[in-house]
Parts: structure tokens; C-alpha cells; sequence
């Protein structure tokens, strides 16, 4: 996700106004009091802002050059704000020849950074954002070099380029300075905690909240320090902290219900609530956060949000019993993942490309460079000439390397992420999107026999409220390896979620995958746990359901006669494998 919270209070530093971030300045003519009204005016609705910008319009006839400038981006960024993306961008490059100045074009650069990237135009994006990046020289203010910053840390923050954005964001906290309360501390900041909690590096971000909480206090930036509170709230739920999380989300809702009623950042909190009451089993509370959250997802049209919150819906549909609507939001989140993987594909491919035809140019100049200086060479020294052209020939192998390195880097990344999209990170077998894509091209040959094996693991969660959630993951990560020794190559093992499995067993009738299931449960029930630091006992239900030779009935349908039945192992005492019976069903 794009660092958006930035973004809104980079508007009024990017048209110039005299808005409050820090310290307020007093508007000095008609046109600055309406150009800081509208910069403020972002807890309003569209249409009060663009009723400001009709009277800025007004004005027109006695725009300076300067003021037209900032009218023109204003319109940009309510547009931006609209989620008017295309007529944003036709806007700015429509005007930004007219722009000379580098503070002037580094803040339409931005407009054309944020404005492509929602449209999915990355390569222009980071086209914009290179010559952004250029412009740094030759800005005066510290505001204005934040601007360049932080157009470039969306952008590569969107595309996962974690250490590029981190490098940037230290380079905006080193623009602070001196004084007390300064934008750059507060945004710089706030962008580390995001981007290193984006990358996984919670212990890093965690540490620093407290600072950067204090920084955008001093600075006076309500909005700022509710976005770093909301992160570090949702680590709390994230973390196993459910009771304290909980709390503290319930008060920043508070706070999100005055200052920006519309933040993607609430969506995440009310997804994070949800989970936190699934996880302490108040299913209605849960249904409520994260039904809220889904419709806010669907309504923005944010891809990551919607593949999040569908998830986490269907993760409560299925506890609350209601496996029809379960599957149904599975089914729209598995269609979510893959338009996620395919965007991620599209962003990975477009940075190469810019990375290399960047590589490319710095290349052709130093090919230009040594061309020059062999001809002195040879000018000079005619016997060399074998020389020079041994010369040209590394030359032109140096060249190729780097086109191959690339291609090669290329592939490569293609192919983590396609591993990444297929294998859950904790267990190493399959995730649900792939075991589930794997299974259901299992069903589609009737001839054969296909049996699904689901199997919870017993009283999970007294595991890891026991013994920790490390404990918890190490019995995640054995078990999966003790059942994938029981599997044969034409077998497949998935997770689904939290401590629930699947097994598919093409070409095994029913009575061979209840022997299977049994094998597969006593191997568990053997397990020793004292390498974990506990002594403790582990078991697991199984449930089974066959689609026999000739039968029609579907992956989904036998997925659910399969799930039935894990239910009963678990009424009828747990630890047992219990066959689905269609005949008395």
C-alpha cells in the first residue's frame, strides 16, 4: 500500500499554500485564504472542495504565473483525492512544460508519480520519479526535497522495493535538521515504521513508534500520529496481544471518526479487529469489523485491501458454521490473489525495464567515453590496434553480462514470486490458492478416483497459549513434515488456514484413504515434542470424502462433505478419522 496518510499531508507543501501542518501562517491576499482552505479541507466531502476550487476558479482572470501554478496543481490533487486518476495525469502533462522551476516540477512529478501508479502505469511512474530524484540538487527547502522523497518512496514502496525506500526515508529524516517538530522528522519517521513493518521487520518498527509518535506531535499533525498509532496497533493483534489491541483499535476508531472518515488506514484497523475478535471466538463483533471492512475494500477499489478483507470474511464465515458463504468469499479471495500476483508481476517487470535501460544509458556513455579514448590511442600509437580491439570486444562482452545478469534477475524474481504465490511461508507446502487449483484440475478427469483428506490440529490454540506461539509454529512446521512422509508424488498437502490441512489423493477409492488418514494420524499422535522445549502431547481429526469413478460431484461440493465429517471427528471426542457417507448424509 502507498504511503496515503504522506500523501494528504503533503498537499499542502506541494501547492504551496499556507495551510496548517506545523506552525500557521496568515493567508495574505484572497487567493492564498482559498488555497489554504481547500488544502485543509480534507475531513470534508468532494463536493465542498470542489465548491472551493469554483471560487478559486473565480480568480482566474488575475492569476499570476505563480498562482496559476498552484491552482492548476490543486485541481491535480483533488483529482488524485477523487480517485480521478486519469484526469489527473492528462492534467499535469498537459501543464508541466509550462513548469520551469525544480520545486515547481518536483511537485507535478509527484502528481504524475501517484497518478500513474494507481493507474498501473509503472514504467511511466518510475520514469517521473527518476527525474524527480534528479531535480534534489537543485531544491532550496528541506519541504521541497520531501516532496521528491516521498513522490519516490510510494512509488517504490508499491512496487515492494523495501531497501530503496528505507534508503529514502533516511534521507528525508536527515533533511529534520535542528528544529523541534520539523515535517522531515515526522515524515521521515512515520515512513520508516510503515515500510519496515511492509517488509516484515516488526521488532525495527516497533521500535521505532515512540519516536516517531513524538515527532509528529511536535509537529502538530493529528492525522500523521494516528496512522503511526494504528500500526502499532495492529502489531499488537498481529503479535498475539489481542486483549490490549483491541482496546486500543476501539479508541482510534474514535479518532478516525473525526479526522478522516474515507483513510484506507481504517479499513486495515476494522480488518484487524476482526481478526482479533475471531481469534477470542466473538464471531458477531468479528462479522461486524470485518464486514465493514470488506465493503470499504470493495468500495475504494484497493486490490490488497479487498484480497485481505475477503479472506479474513471468509476465515469467519467458516467459524461461524456458514461453509456456503466461507467458500464463496475463498472462491472471490482466491480470484483476488491472482490479480494481486499479476499486478505484483507487472510492477517487478516494469522496474527492471527502468532499472535497465537506466543501466543501459550509463553503459552507453561509458562506451562513448572508451571510443574516445581509443581513437587518441590509436591516433597516437598505431601499433595498439590489436590492443583496442581486444578492448572493444570486453567491451561488448561487458555488455552482454549485464543484459544477461539481468535477464537472469529477472527470471528469477519471476519465479520467487511465483513459488511465493504457491507455498505457504511457515509450513512449506501448499496454500490454499495453489492446493485448491491443483485439486480441482485432480476432479476434472471422472474416471478416476479422488479423495480429499482435512485434518485440524486437536486444541491448537491451548498449544500456543501453553507454550507460546513459537511452540505453535514448530508444531505446525513437524507436522507437515511427518504427513509429507507419508505422501507419494502424486499427492498433494495444502494448508488452508491457522492449524486446518487438506490432503488430495488422486486415484485412491475410499477405503485406501481412510487406511491413509489412520497412517497419517498415528504418525502424529507419535510425535516427540520435547525438541521444541515442551513436553506435550499432539493429535489430529481427520476428515474424509471420495468422489468415486463416474460420479459429477465437484472439488467444492466434496470439500465440503470432507469438512462435515472433520466436524464430527471432532463432536464424537477428537483424535479419529471419520469417513463422510453420502448414503445417510
Amino acid at each position: 500500500m502507498a504511503h496515503h496518510y504522506v500523501a494528504r499531508a503533503l498537499a499542502c507543501l506541494l501547492v504551496g499554500s499556507t495551510c496548517a501542518l506545523g506552525a500557521v501562517a496568515q493567508p495574505t491576499s484572497a487567493f492564498d485564504a482559498l488555497l489554504a482552505e481547500h488544502s485543509q479541507a480534507y475531513s470534508k466531502s468532494s463536493s465542498d472542495r470542489d465548491a472551493i476550487l469554483e471560487r478559486l476558479k473565480a480568480l482566474e482572470p488575475s492569476f499570476t504565473p505563480e498562482q496559476n501554478e498552484k491552482y492548476q496543481l490543486a485541481i491535480a490533487n483533488s483529482l488524485g483525492d477523487q480517485g480521478k486518476h486519469v484526469e489527473r495525469v492528462a492534467l499535469v502533462e498537459s501543464f508541466i512544460g509550462q513548469v520551469k522551476a525544480p520545486a515547481g516540477r518536483v511537485s507535478f512529478l509527484y502528481e504524475l508519480i501517484q497518478g500513474n501508479t494507481a493507474l498501473g502505469r509503472y514504467e511511466n511512474a518510475l520514469q517521473a520519479m527518476n527525474e524527480s530524484i534528479l531535480l534534489l540538487p537543485g531544491l532550496q527547502k528541506a519541504s521541497q526535497k520531501v516532496v521528491a522523497l516521498q513522490g519516490a518512496l510510494n512509488l517504490l514502496t508499491s512496487l515492494r522495493a523495501y531497501d530503496e525506500a528505507l534508503d529514502l526515508a533516511e534521507r528525508m529524516y536527515a533533511l529534520r535538521g535542528d528544529a523541534v517538530g520539523s515535517y522531515a522528522a515526522c515524515a521521515g519517521l512515520a515512513n520508516k515504521v510503515e515500510t519496515n513493518y511492509m517488509r516484515g521487520n516488526s521488532a525495527l518498527a516497533r521500535s521505532l513508534v515512540p519516536n516517531a509518535i513524538s515527532a509528529c506531535e511536535a509537529f502538530k499533525n493529528q492525522f500523521l500520529t494516528l496512522i503511526v498509532k494504528t500500526h502499532a496497533a495492529i502489531d499488537l493483534i498481529d503479535s498475539g496481544n489481542l486483549a490490549t489491541g483491541i482496546t486500543t483499535s476501539l479508541a482510534l476508531l474514535q479518532e478516525y471518526a473525526v479526522l478522516n472518515k474515507d483513510s484506507e488506514y481504517l479499513t486495515l484497523l476494522q480488518e484487524a479487529l476482526a481478526r482479533a475478535y475471531l481469534a477470542t471466538y466473538n464471531f458477531d463483533r468479528a462479522e461486524q469489523y470485518g464486514f465493514q471492512a470488506y465493503e470499504r475494500a470493495q468500495k475504494d477499489h484497493v486490490l490488497i485491501l479487498q484480497e485481505k478483507t475477503s479472506q479474513t470474511m471468509a476465515a469467519i464465515k467458516r467459524a461461524q458454521g456458514q461453509l456456503s458463504a466461507a467458500i464463496d468469499y475463498y472462491d472471490i479471495n482466491l480470484t483476488l490473489k491472482d490479480k494481486v500476483l499479476d499486478d505484483q508481476l507487472h510492477k517487478n517487470l516494469a522496474y527492471q525495464r527502468v532499472k535497465f535501460d537506466t543501466r543501459d544509458k550509463a553503459n552507453q556513455m561509458a562506451l562513448l567515453e572508451q571510443k574516445n579514448k581509443n581513437l587518441s590511442t590509436e591516433k597516437a600509437l598505431q601499433q595498439n590496434k590489436y590492443q583496442n580491439l581486444i578492448l572493444l570486444m570486453t567491451l561488448i562482452l561487458v555488455v552482454l553480462a549485464i543484459l544477461g545478469a539481468w535477464l537472469f534477475n529477472t527470471l528469477r524474481l519471476k519465479n520467487t514470486f511465483r513459488l511465493s504465490a504457491q507455498i505457504d511461508g511457515l509450513t512449506q507446502v501448499s496454500n490454499r490458492a495453489h492446493f485448491t487449483a491443483s485439486a480441482q484440475h485432480a476432479f476434472k478427469d471422472m474416471a478416476r478416483n479422488v479423495s480429499l483428506v482435512l485434518f485440524d490440529m486437536d486444541l491448537f490454540k491451548k498449544i500456543n497459549d501453553t507454550y507460546g506461539h513459537a511452540a505453535g509454529d514448530w508444531v505446525l512446521k513437524t507436522v507437515c513434515i511427518t504427513v509429507k512422509a507419508q505422501l507419494q508424488k502424486a499427492e498433494l498437502l495444502g494448508r488452508l488456514g491457522g492449524e486446518e490441512f487438506a490432503i488430495c489423493l488422486p486415484n485412491f477409492p475410499e477405503m485406501e484413504a481412510e487406511l491413509f488418514a489412520e497412517r497419517c494420524r498415528t504418525a502424529i499422535a507419535a510425535i516427540d515434542t520435547n525438541p521444541s522445549g515442551f513436553a506435550f502431547s499432539i493429535t489430529a481429526s481427520f476428515g474424509i470424502s471420495t468422489r468415486s469413478a463416474g460420479q459429477s460431484t465437484s472439488f467444492e461440493d466434496t470439500l465440503v462433505e470432507a469438512d462435515k465429517a472433520l466436524y464430527l471427528s471432532k463432536n464424537e471426542g477428537r483424535n479419529r478419522v471419520t469417513v463422510y457417507q453420502r448414503s445417510i448424509a
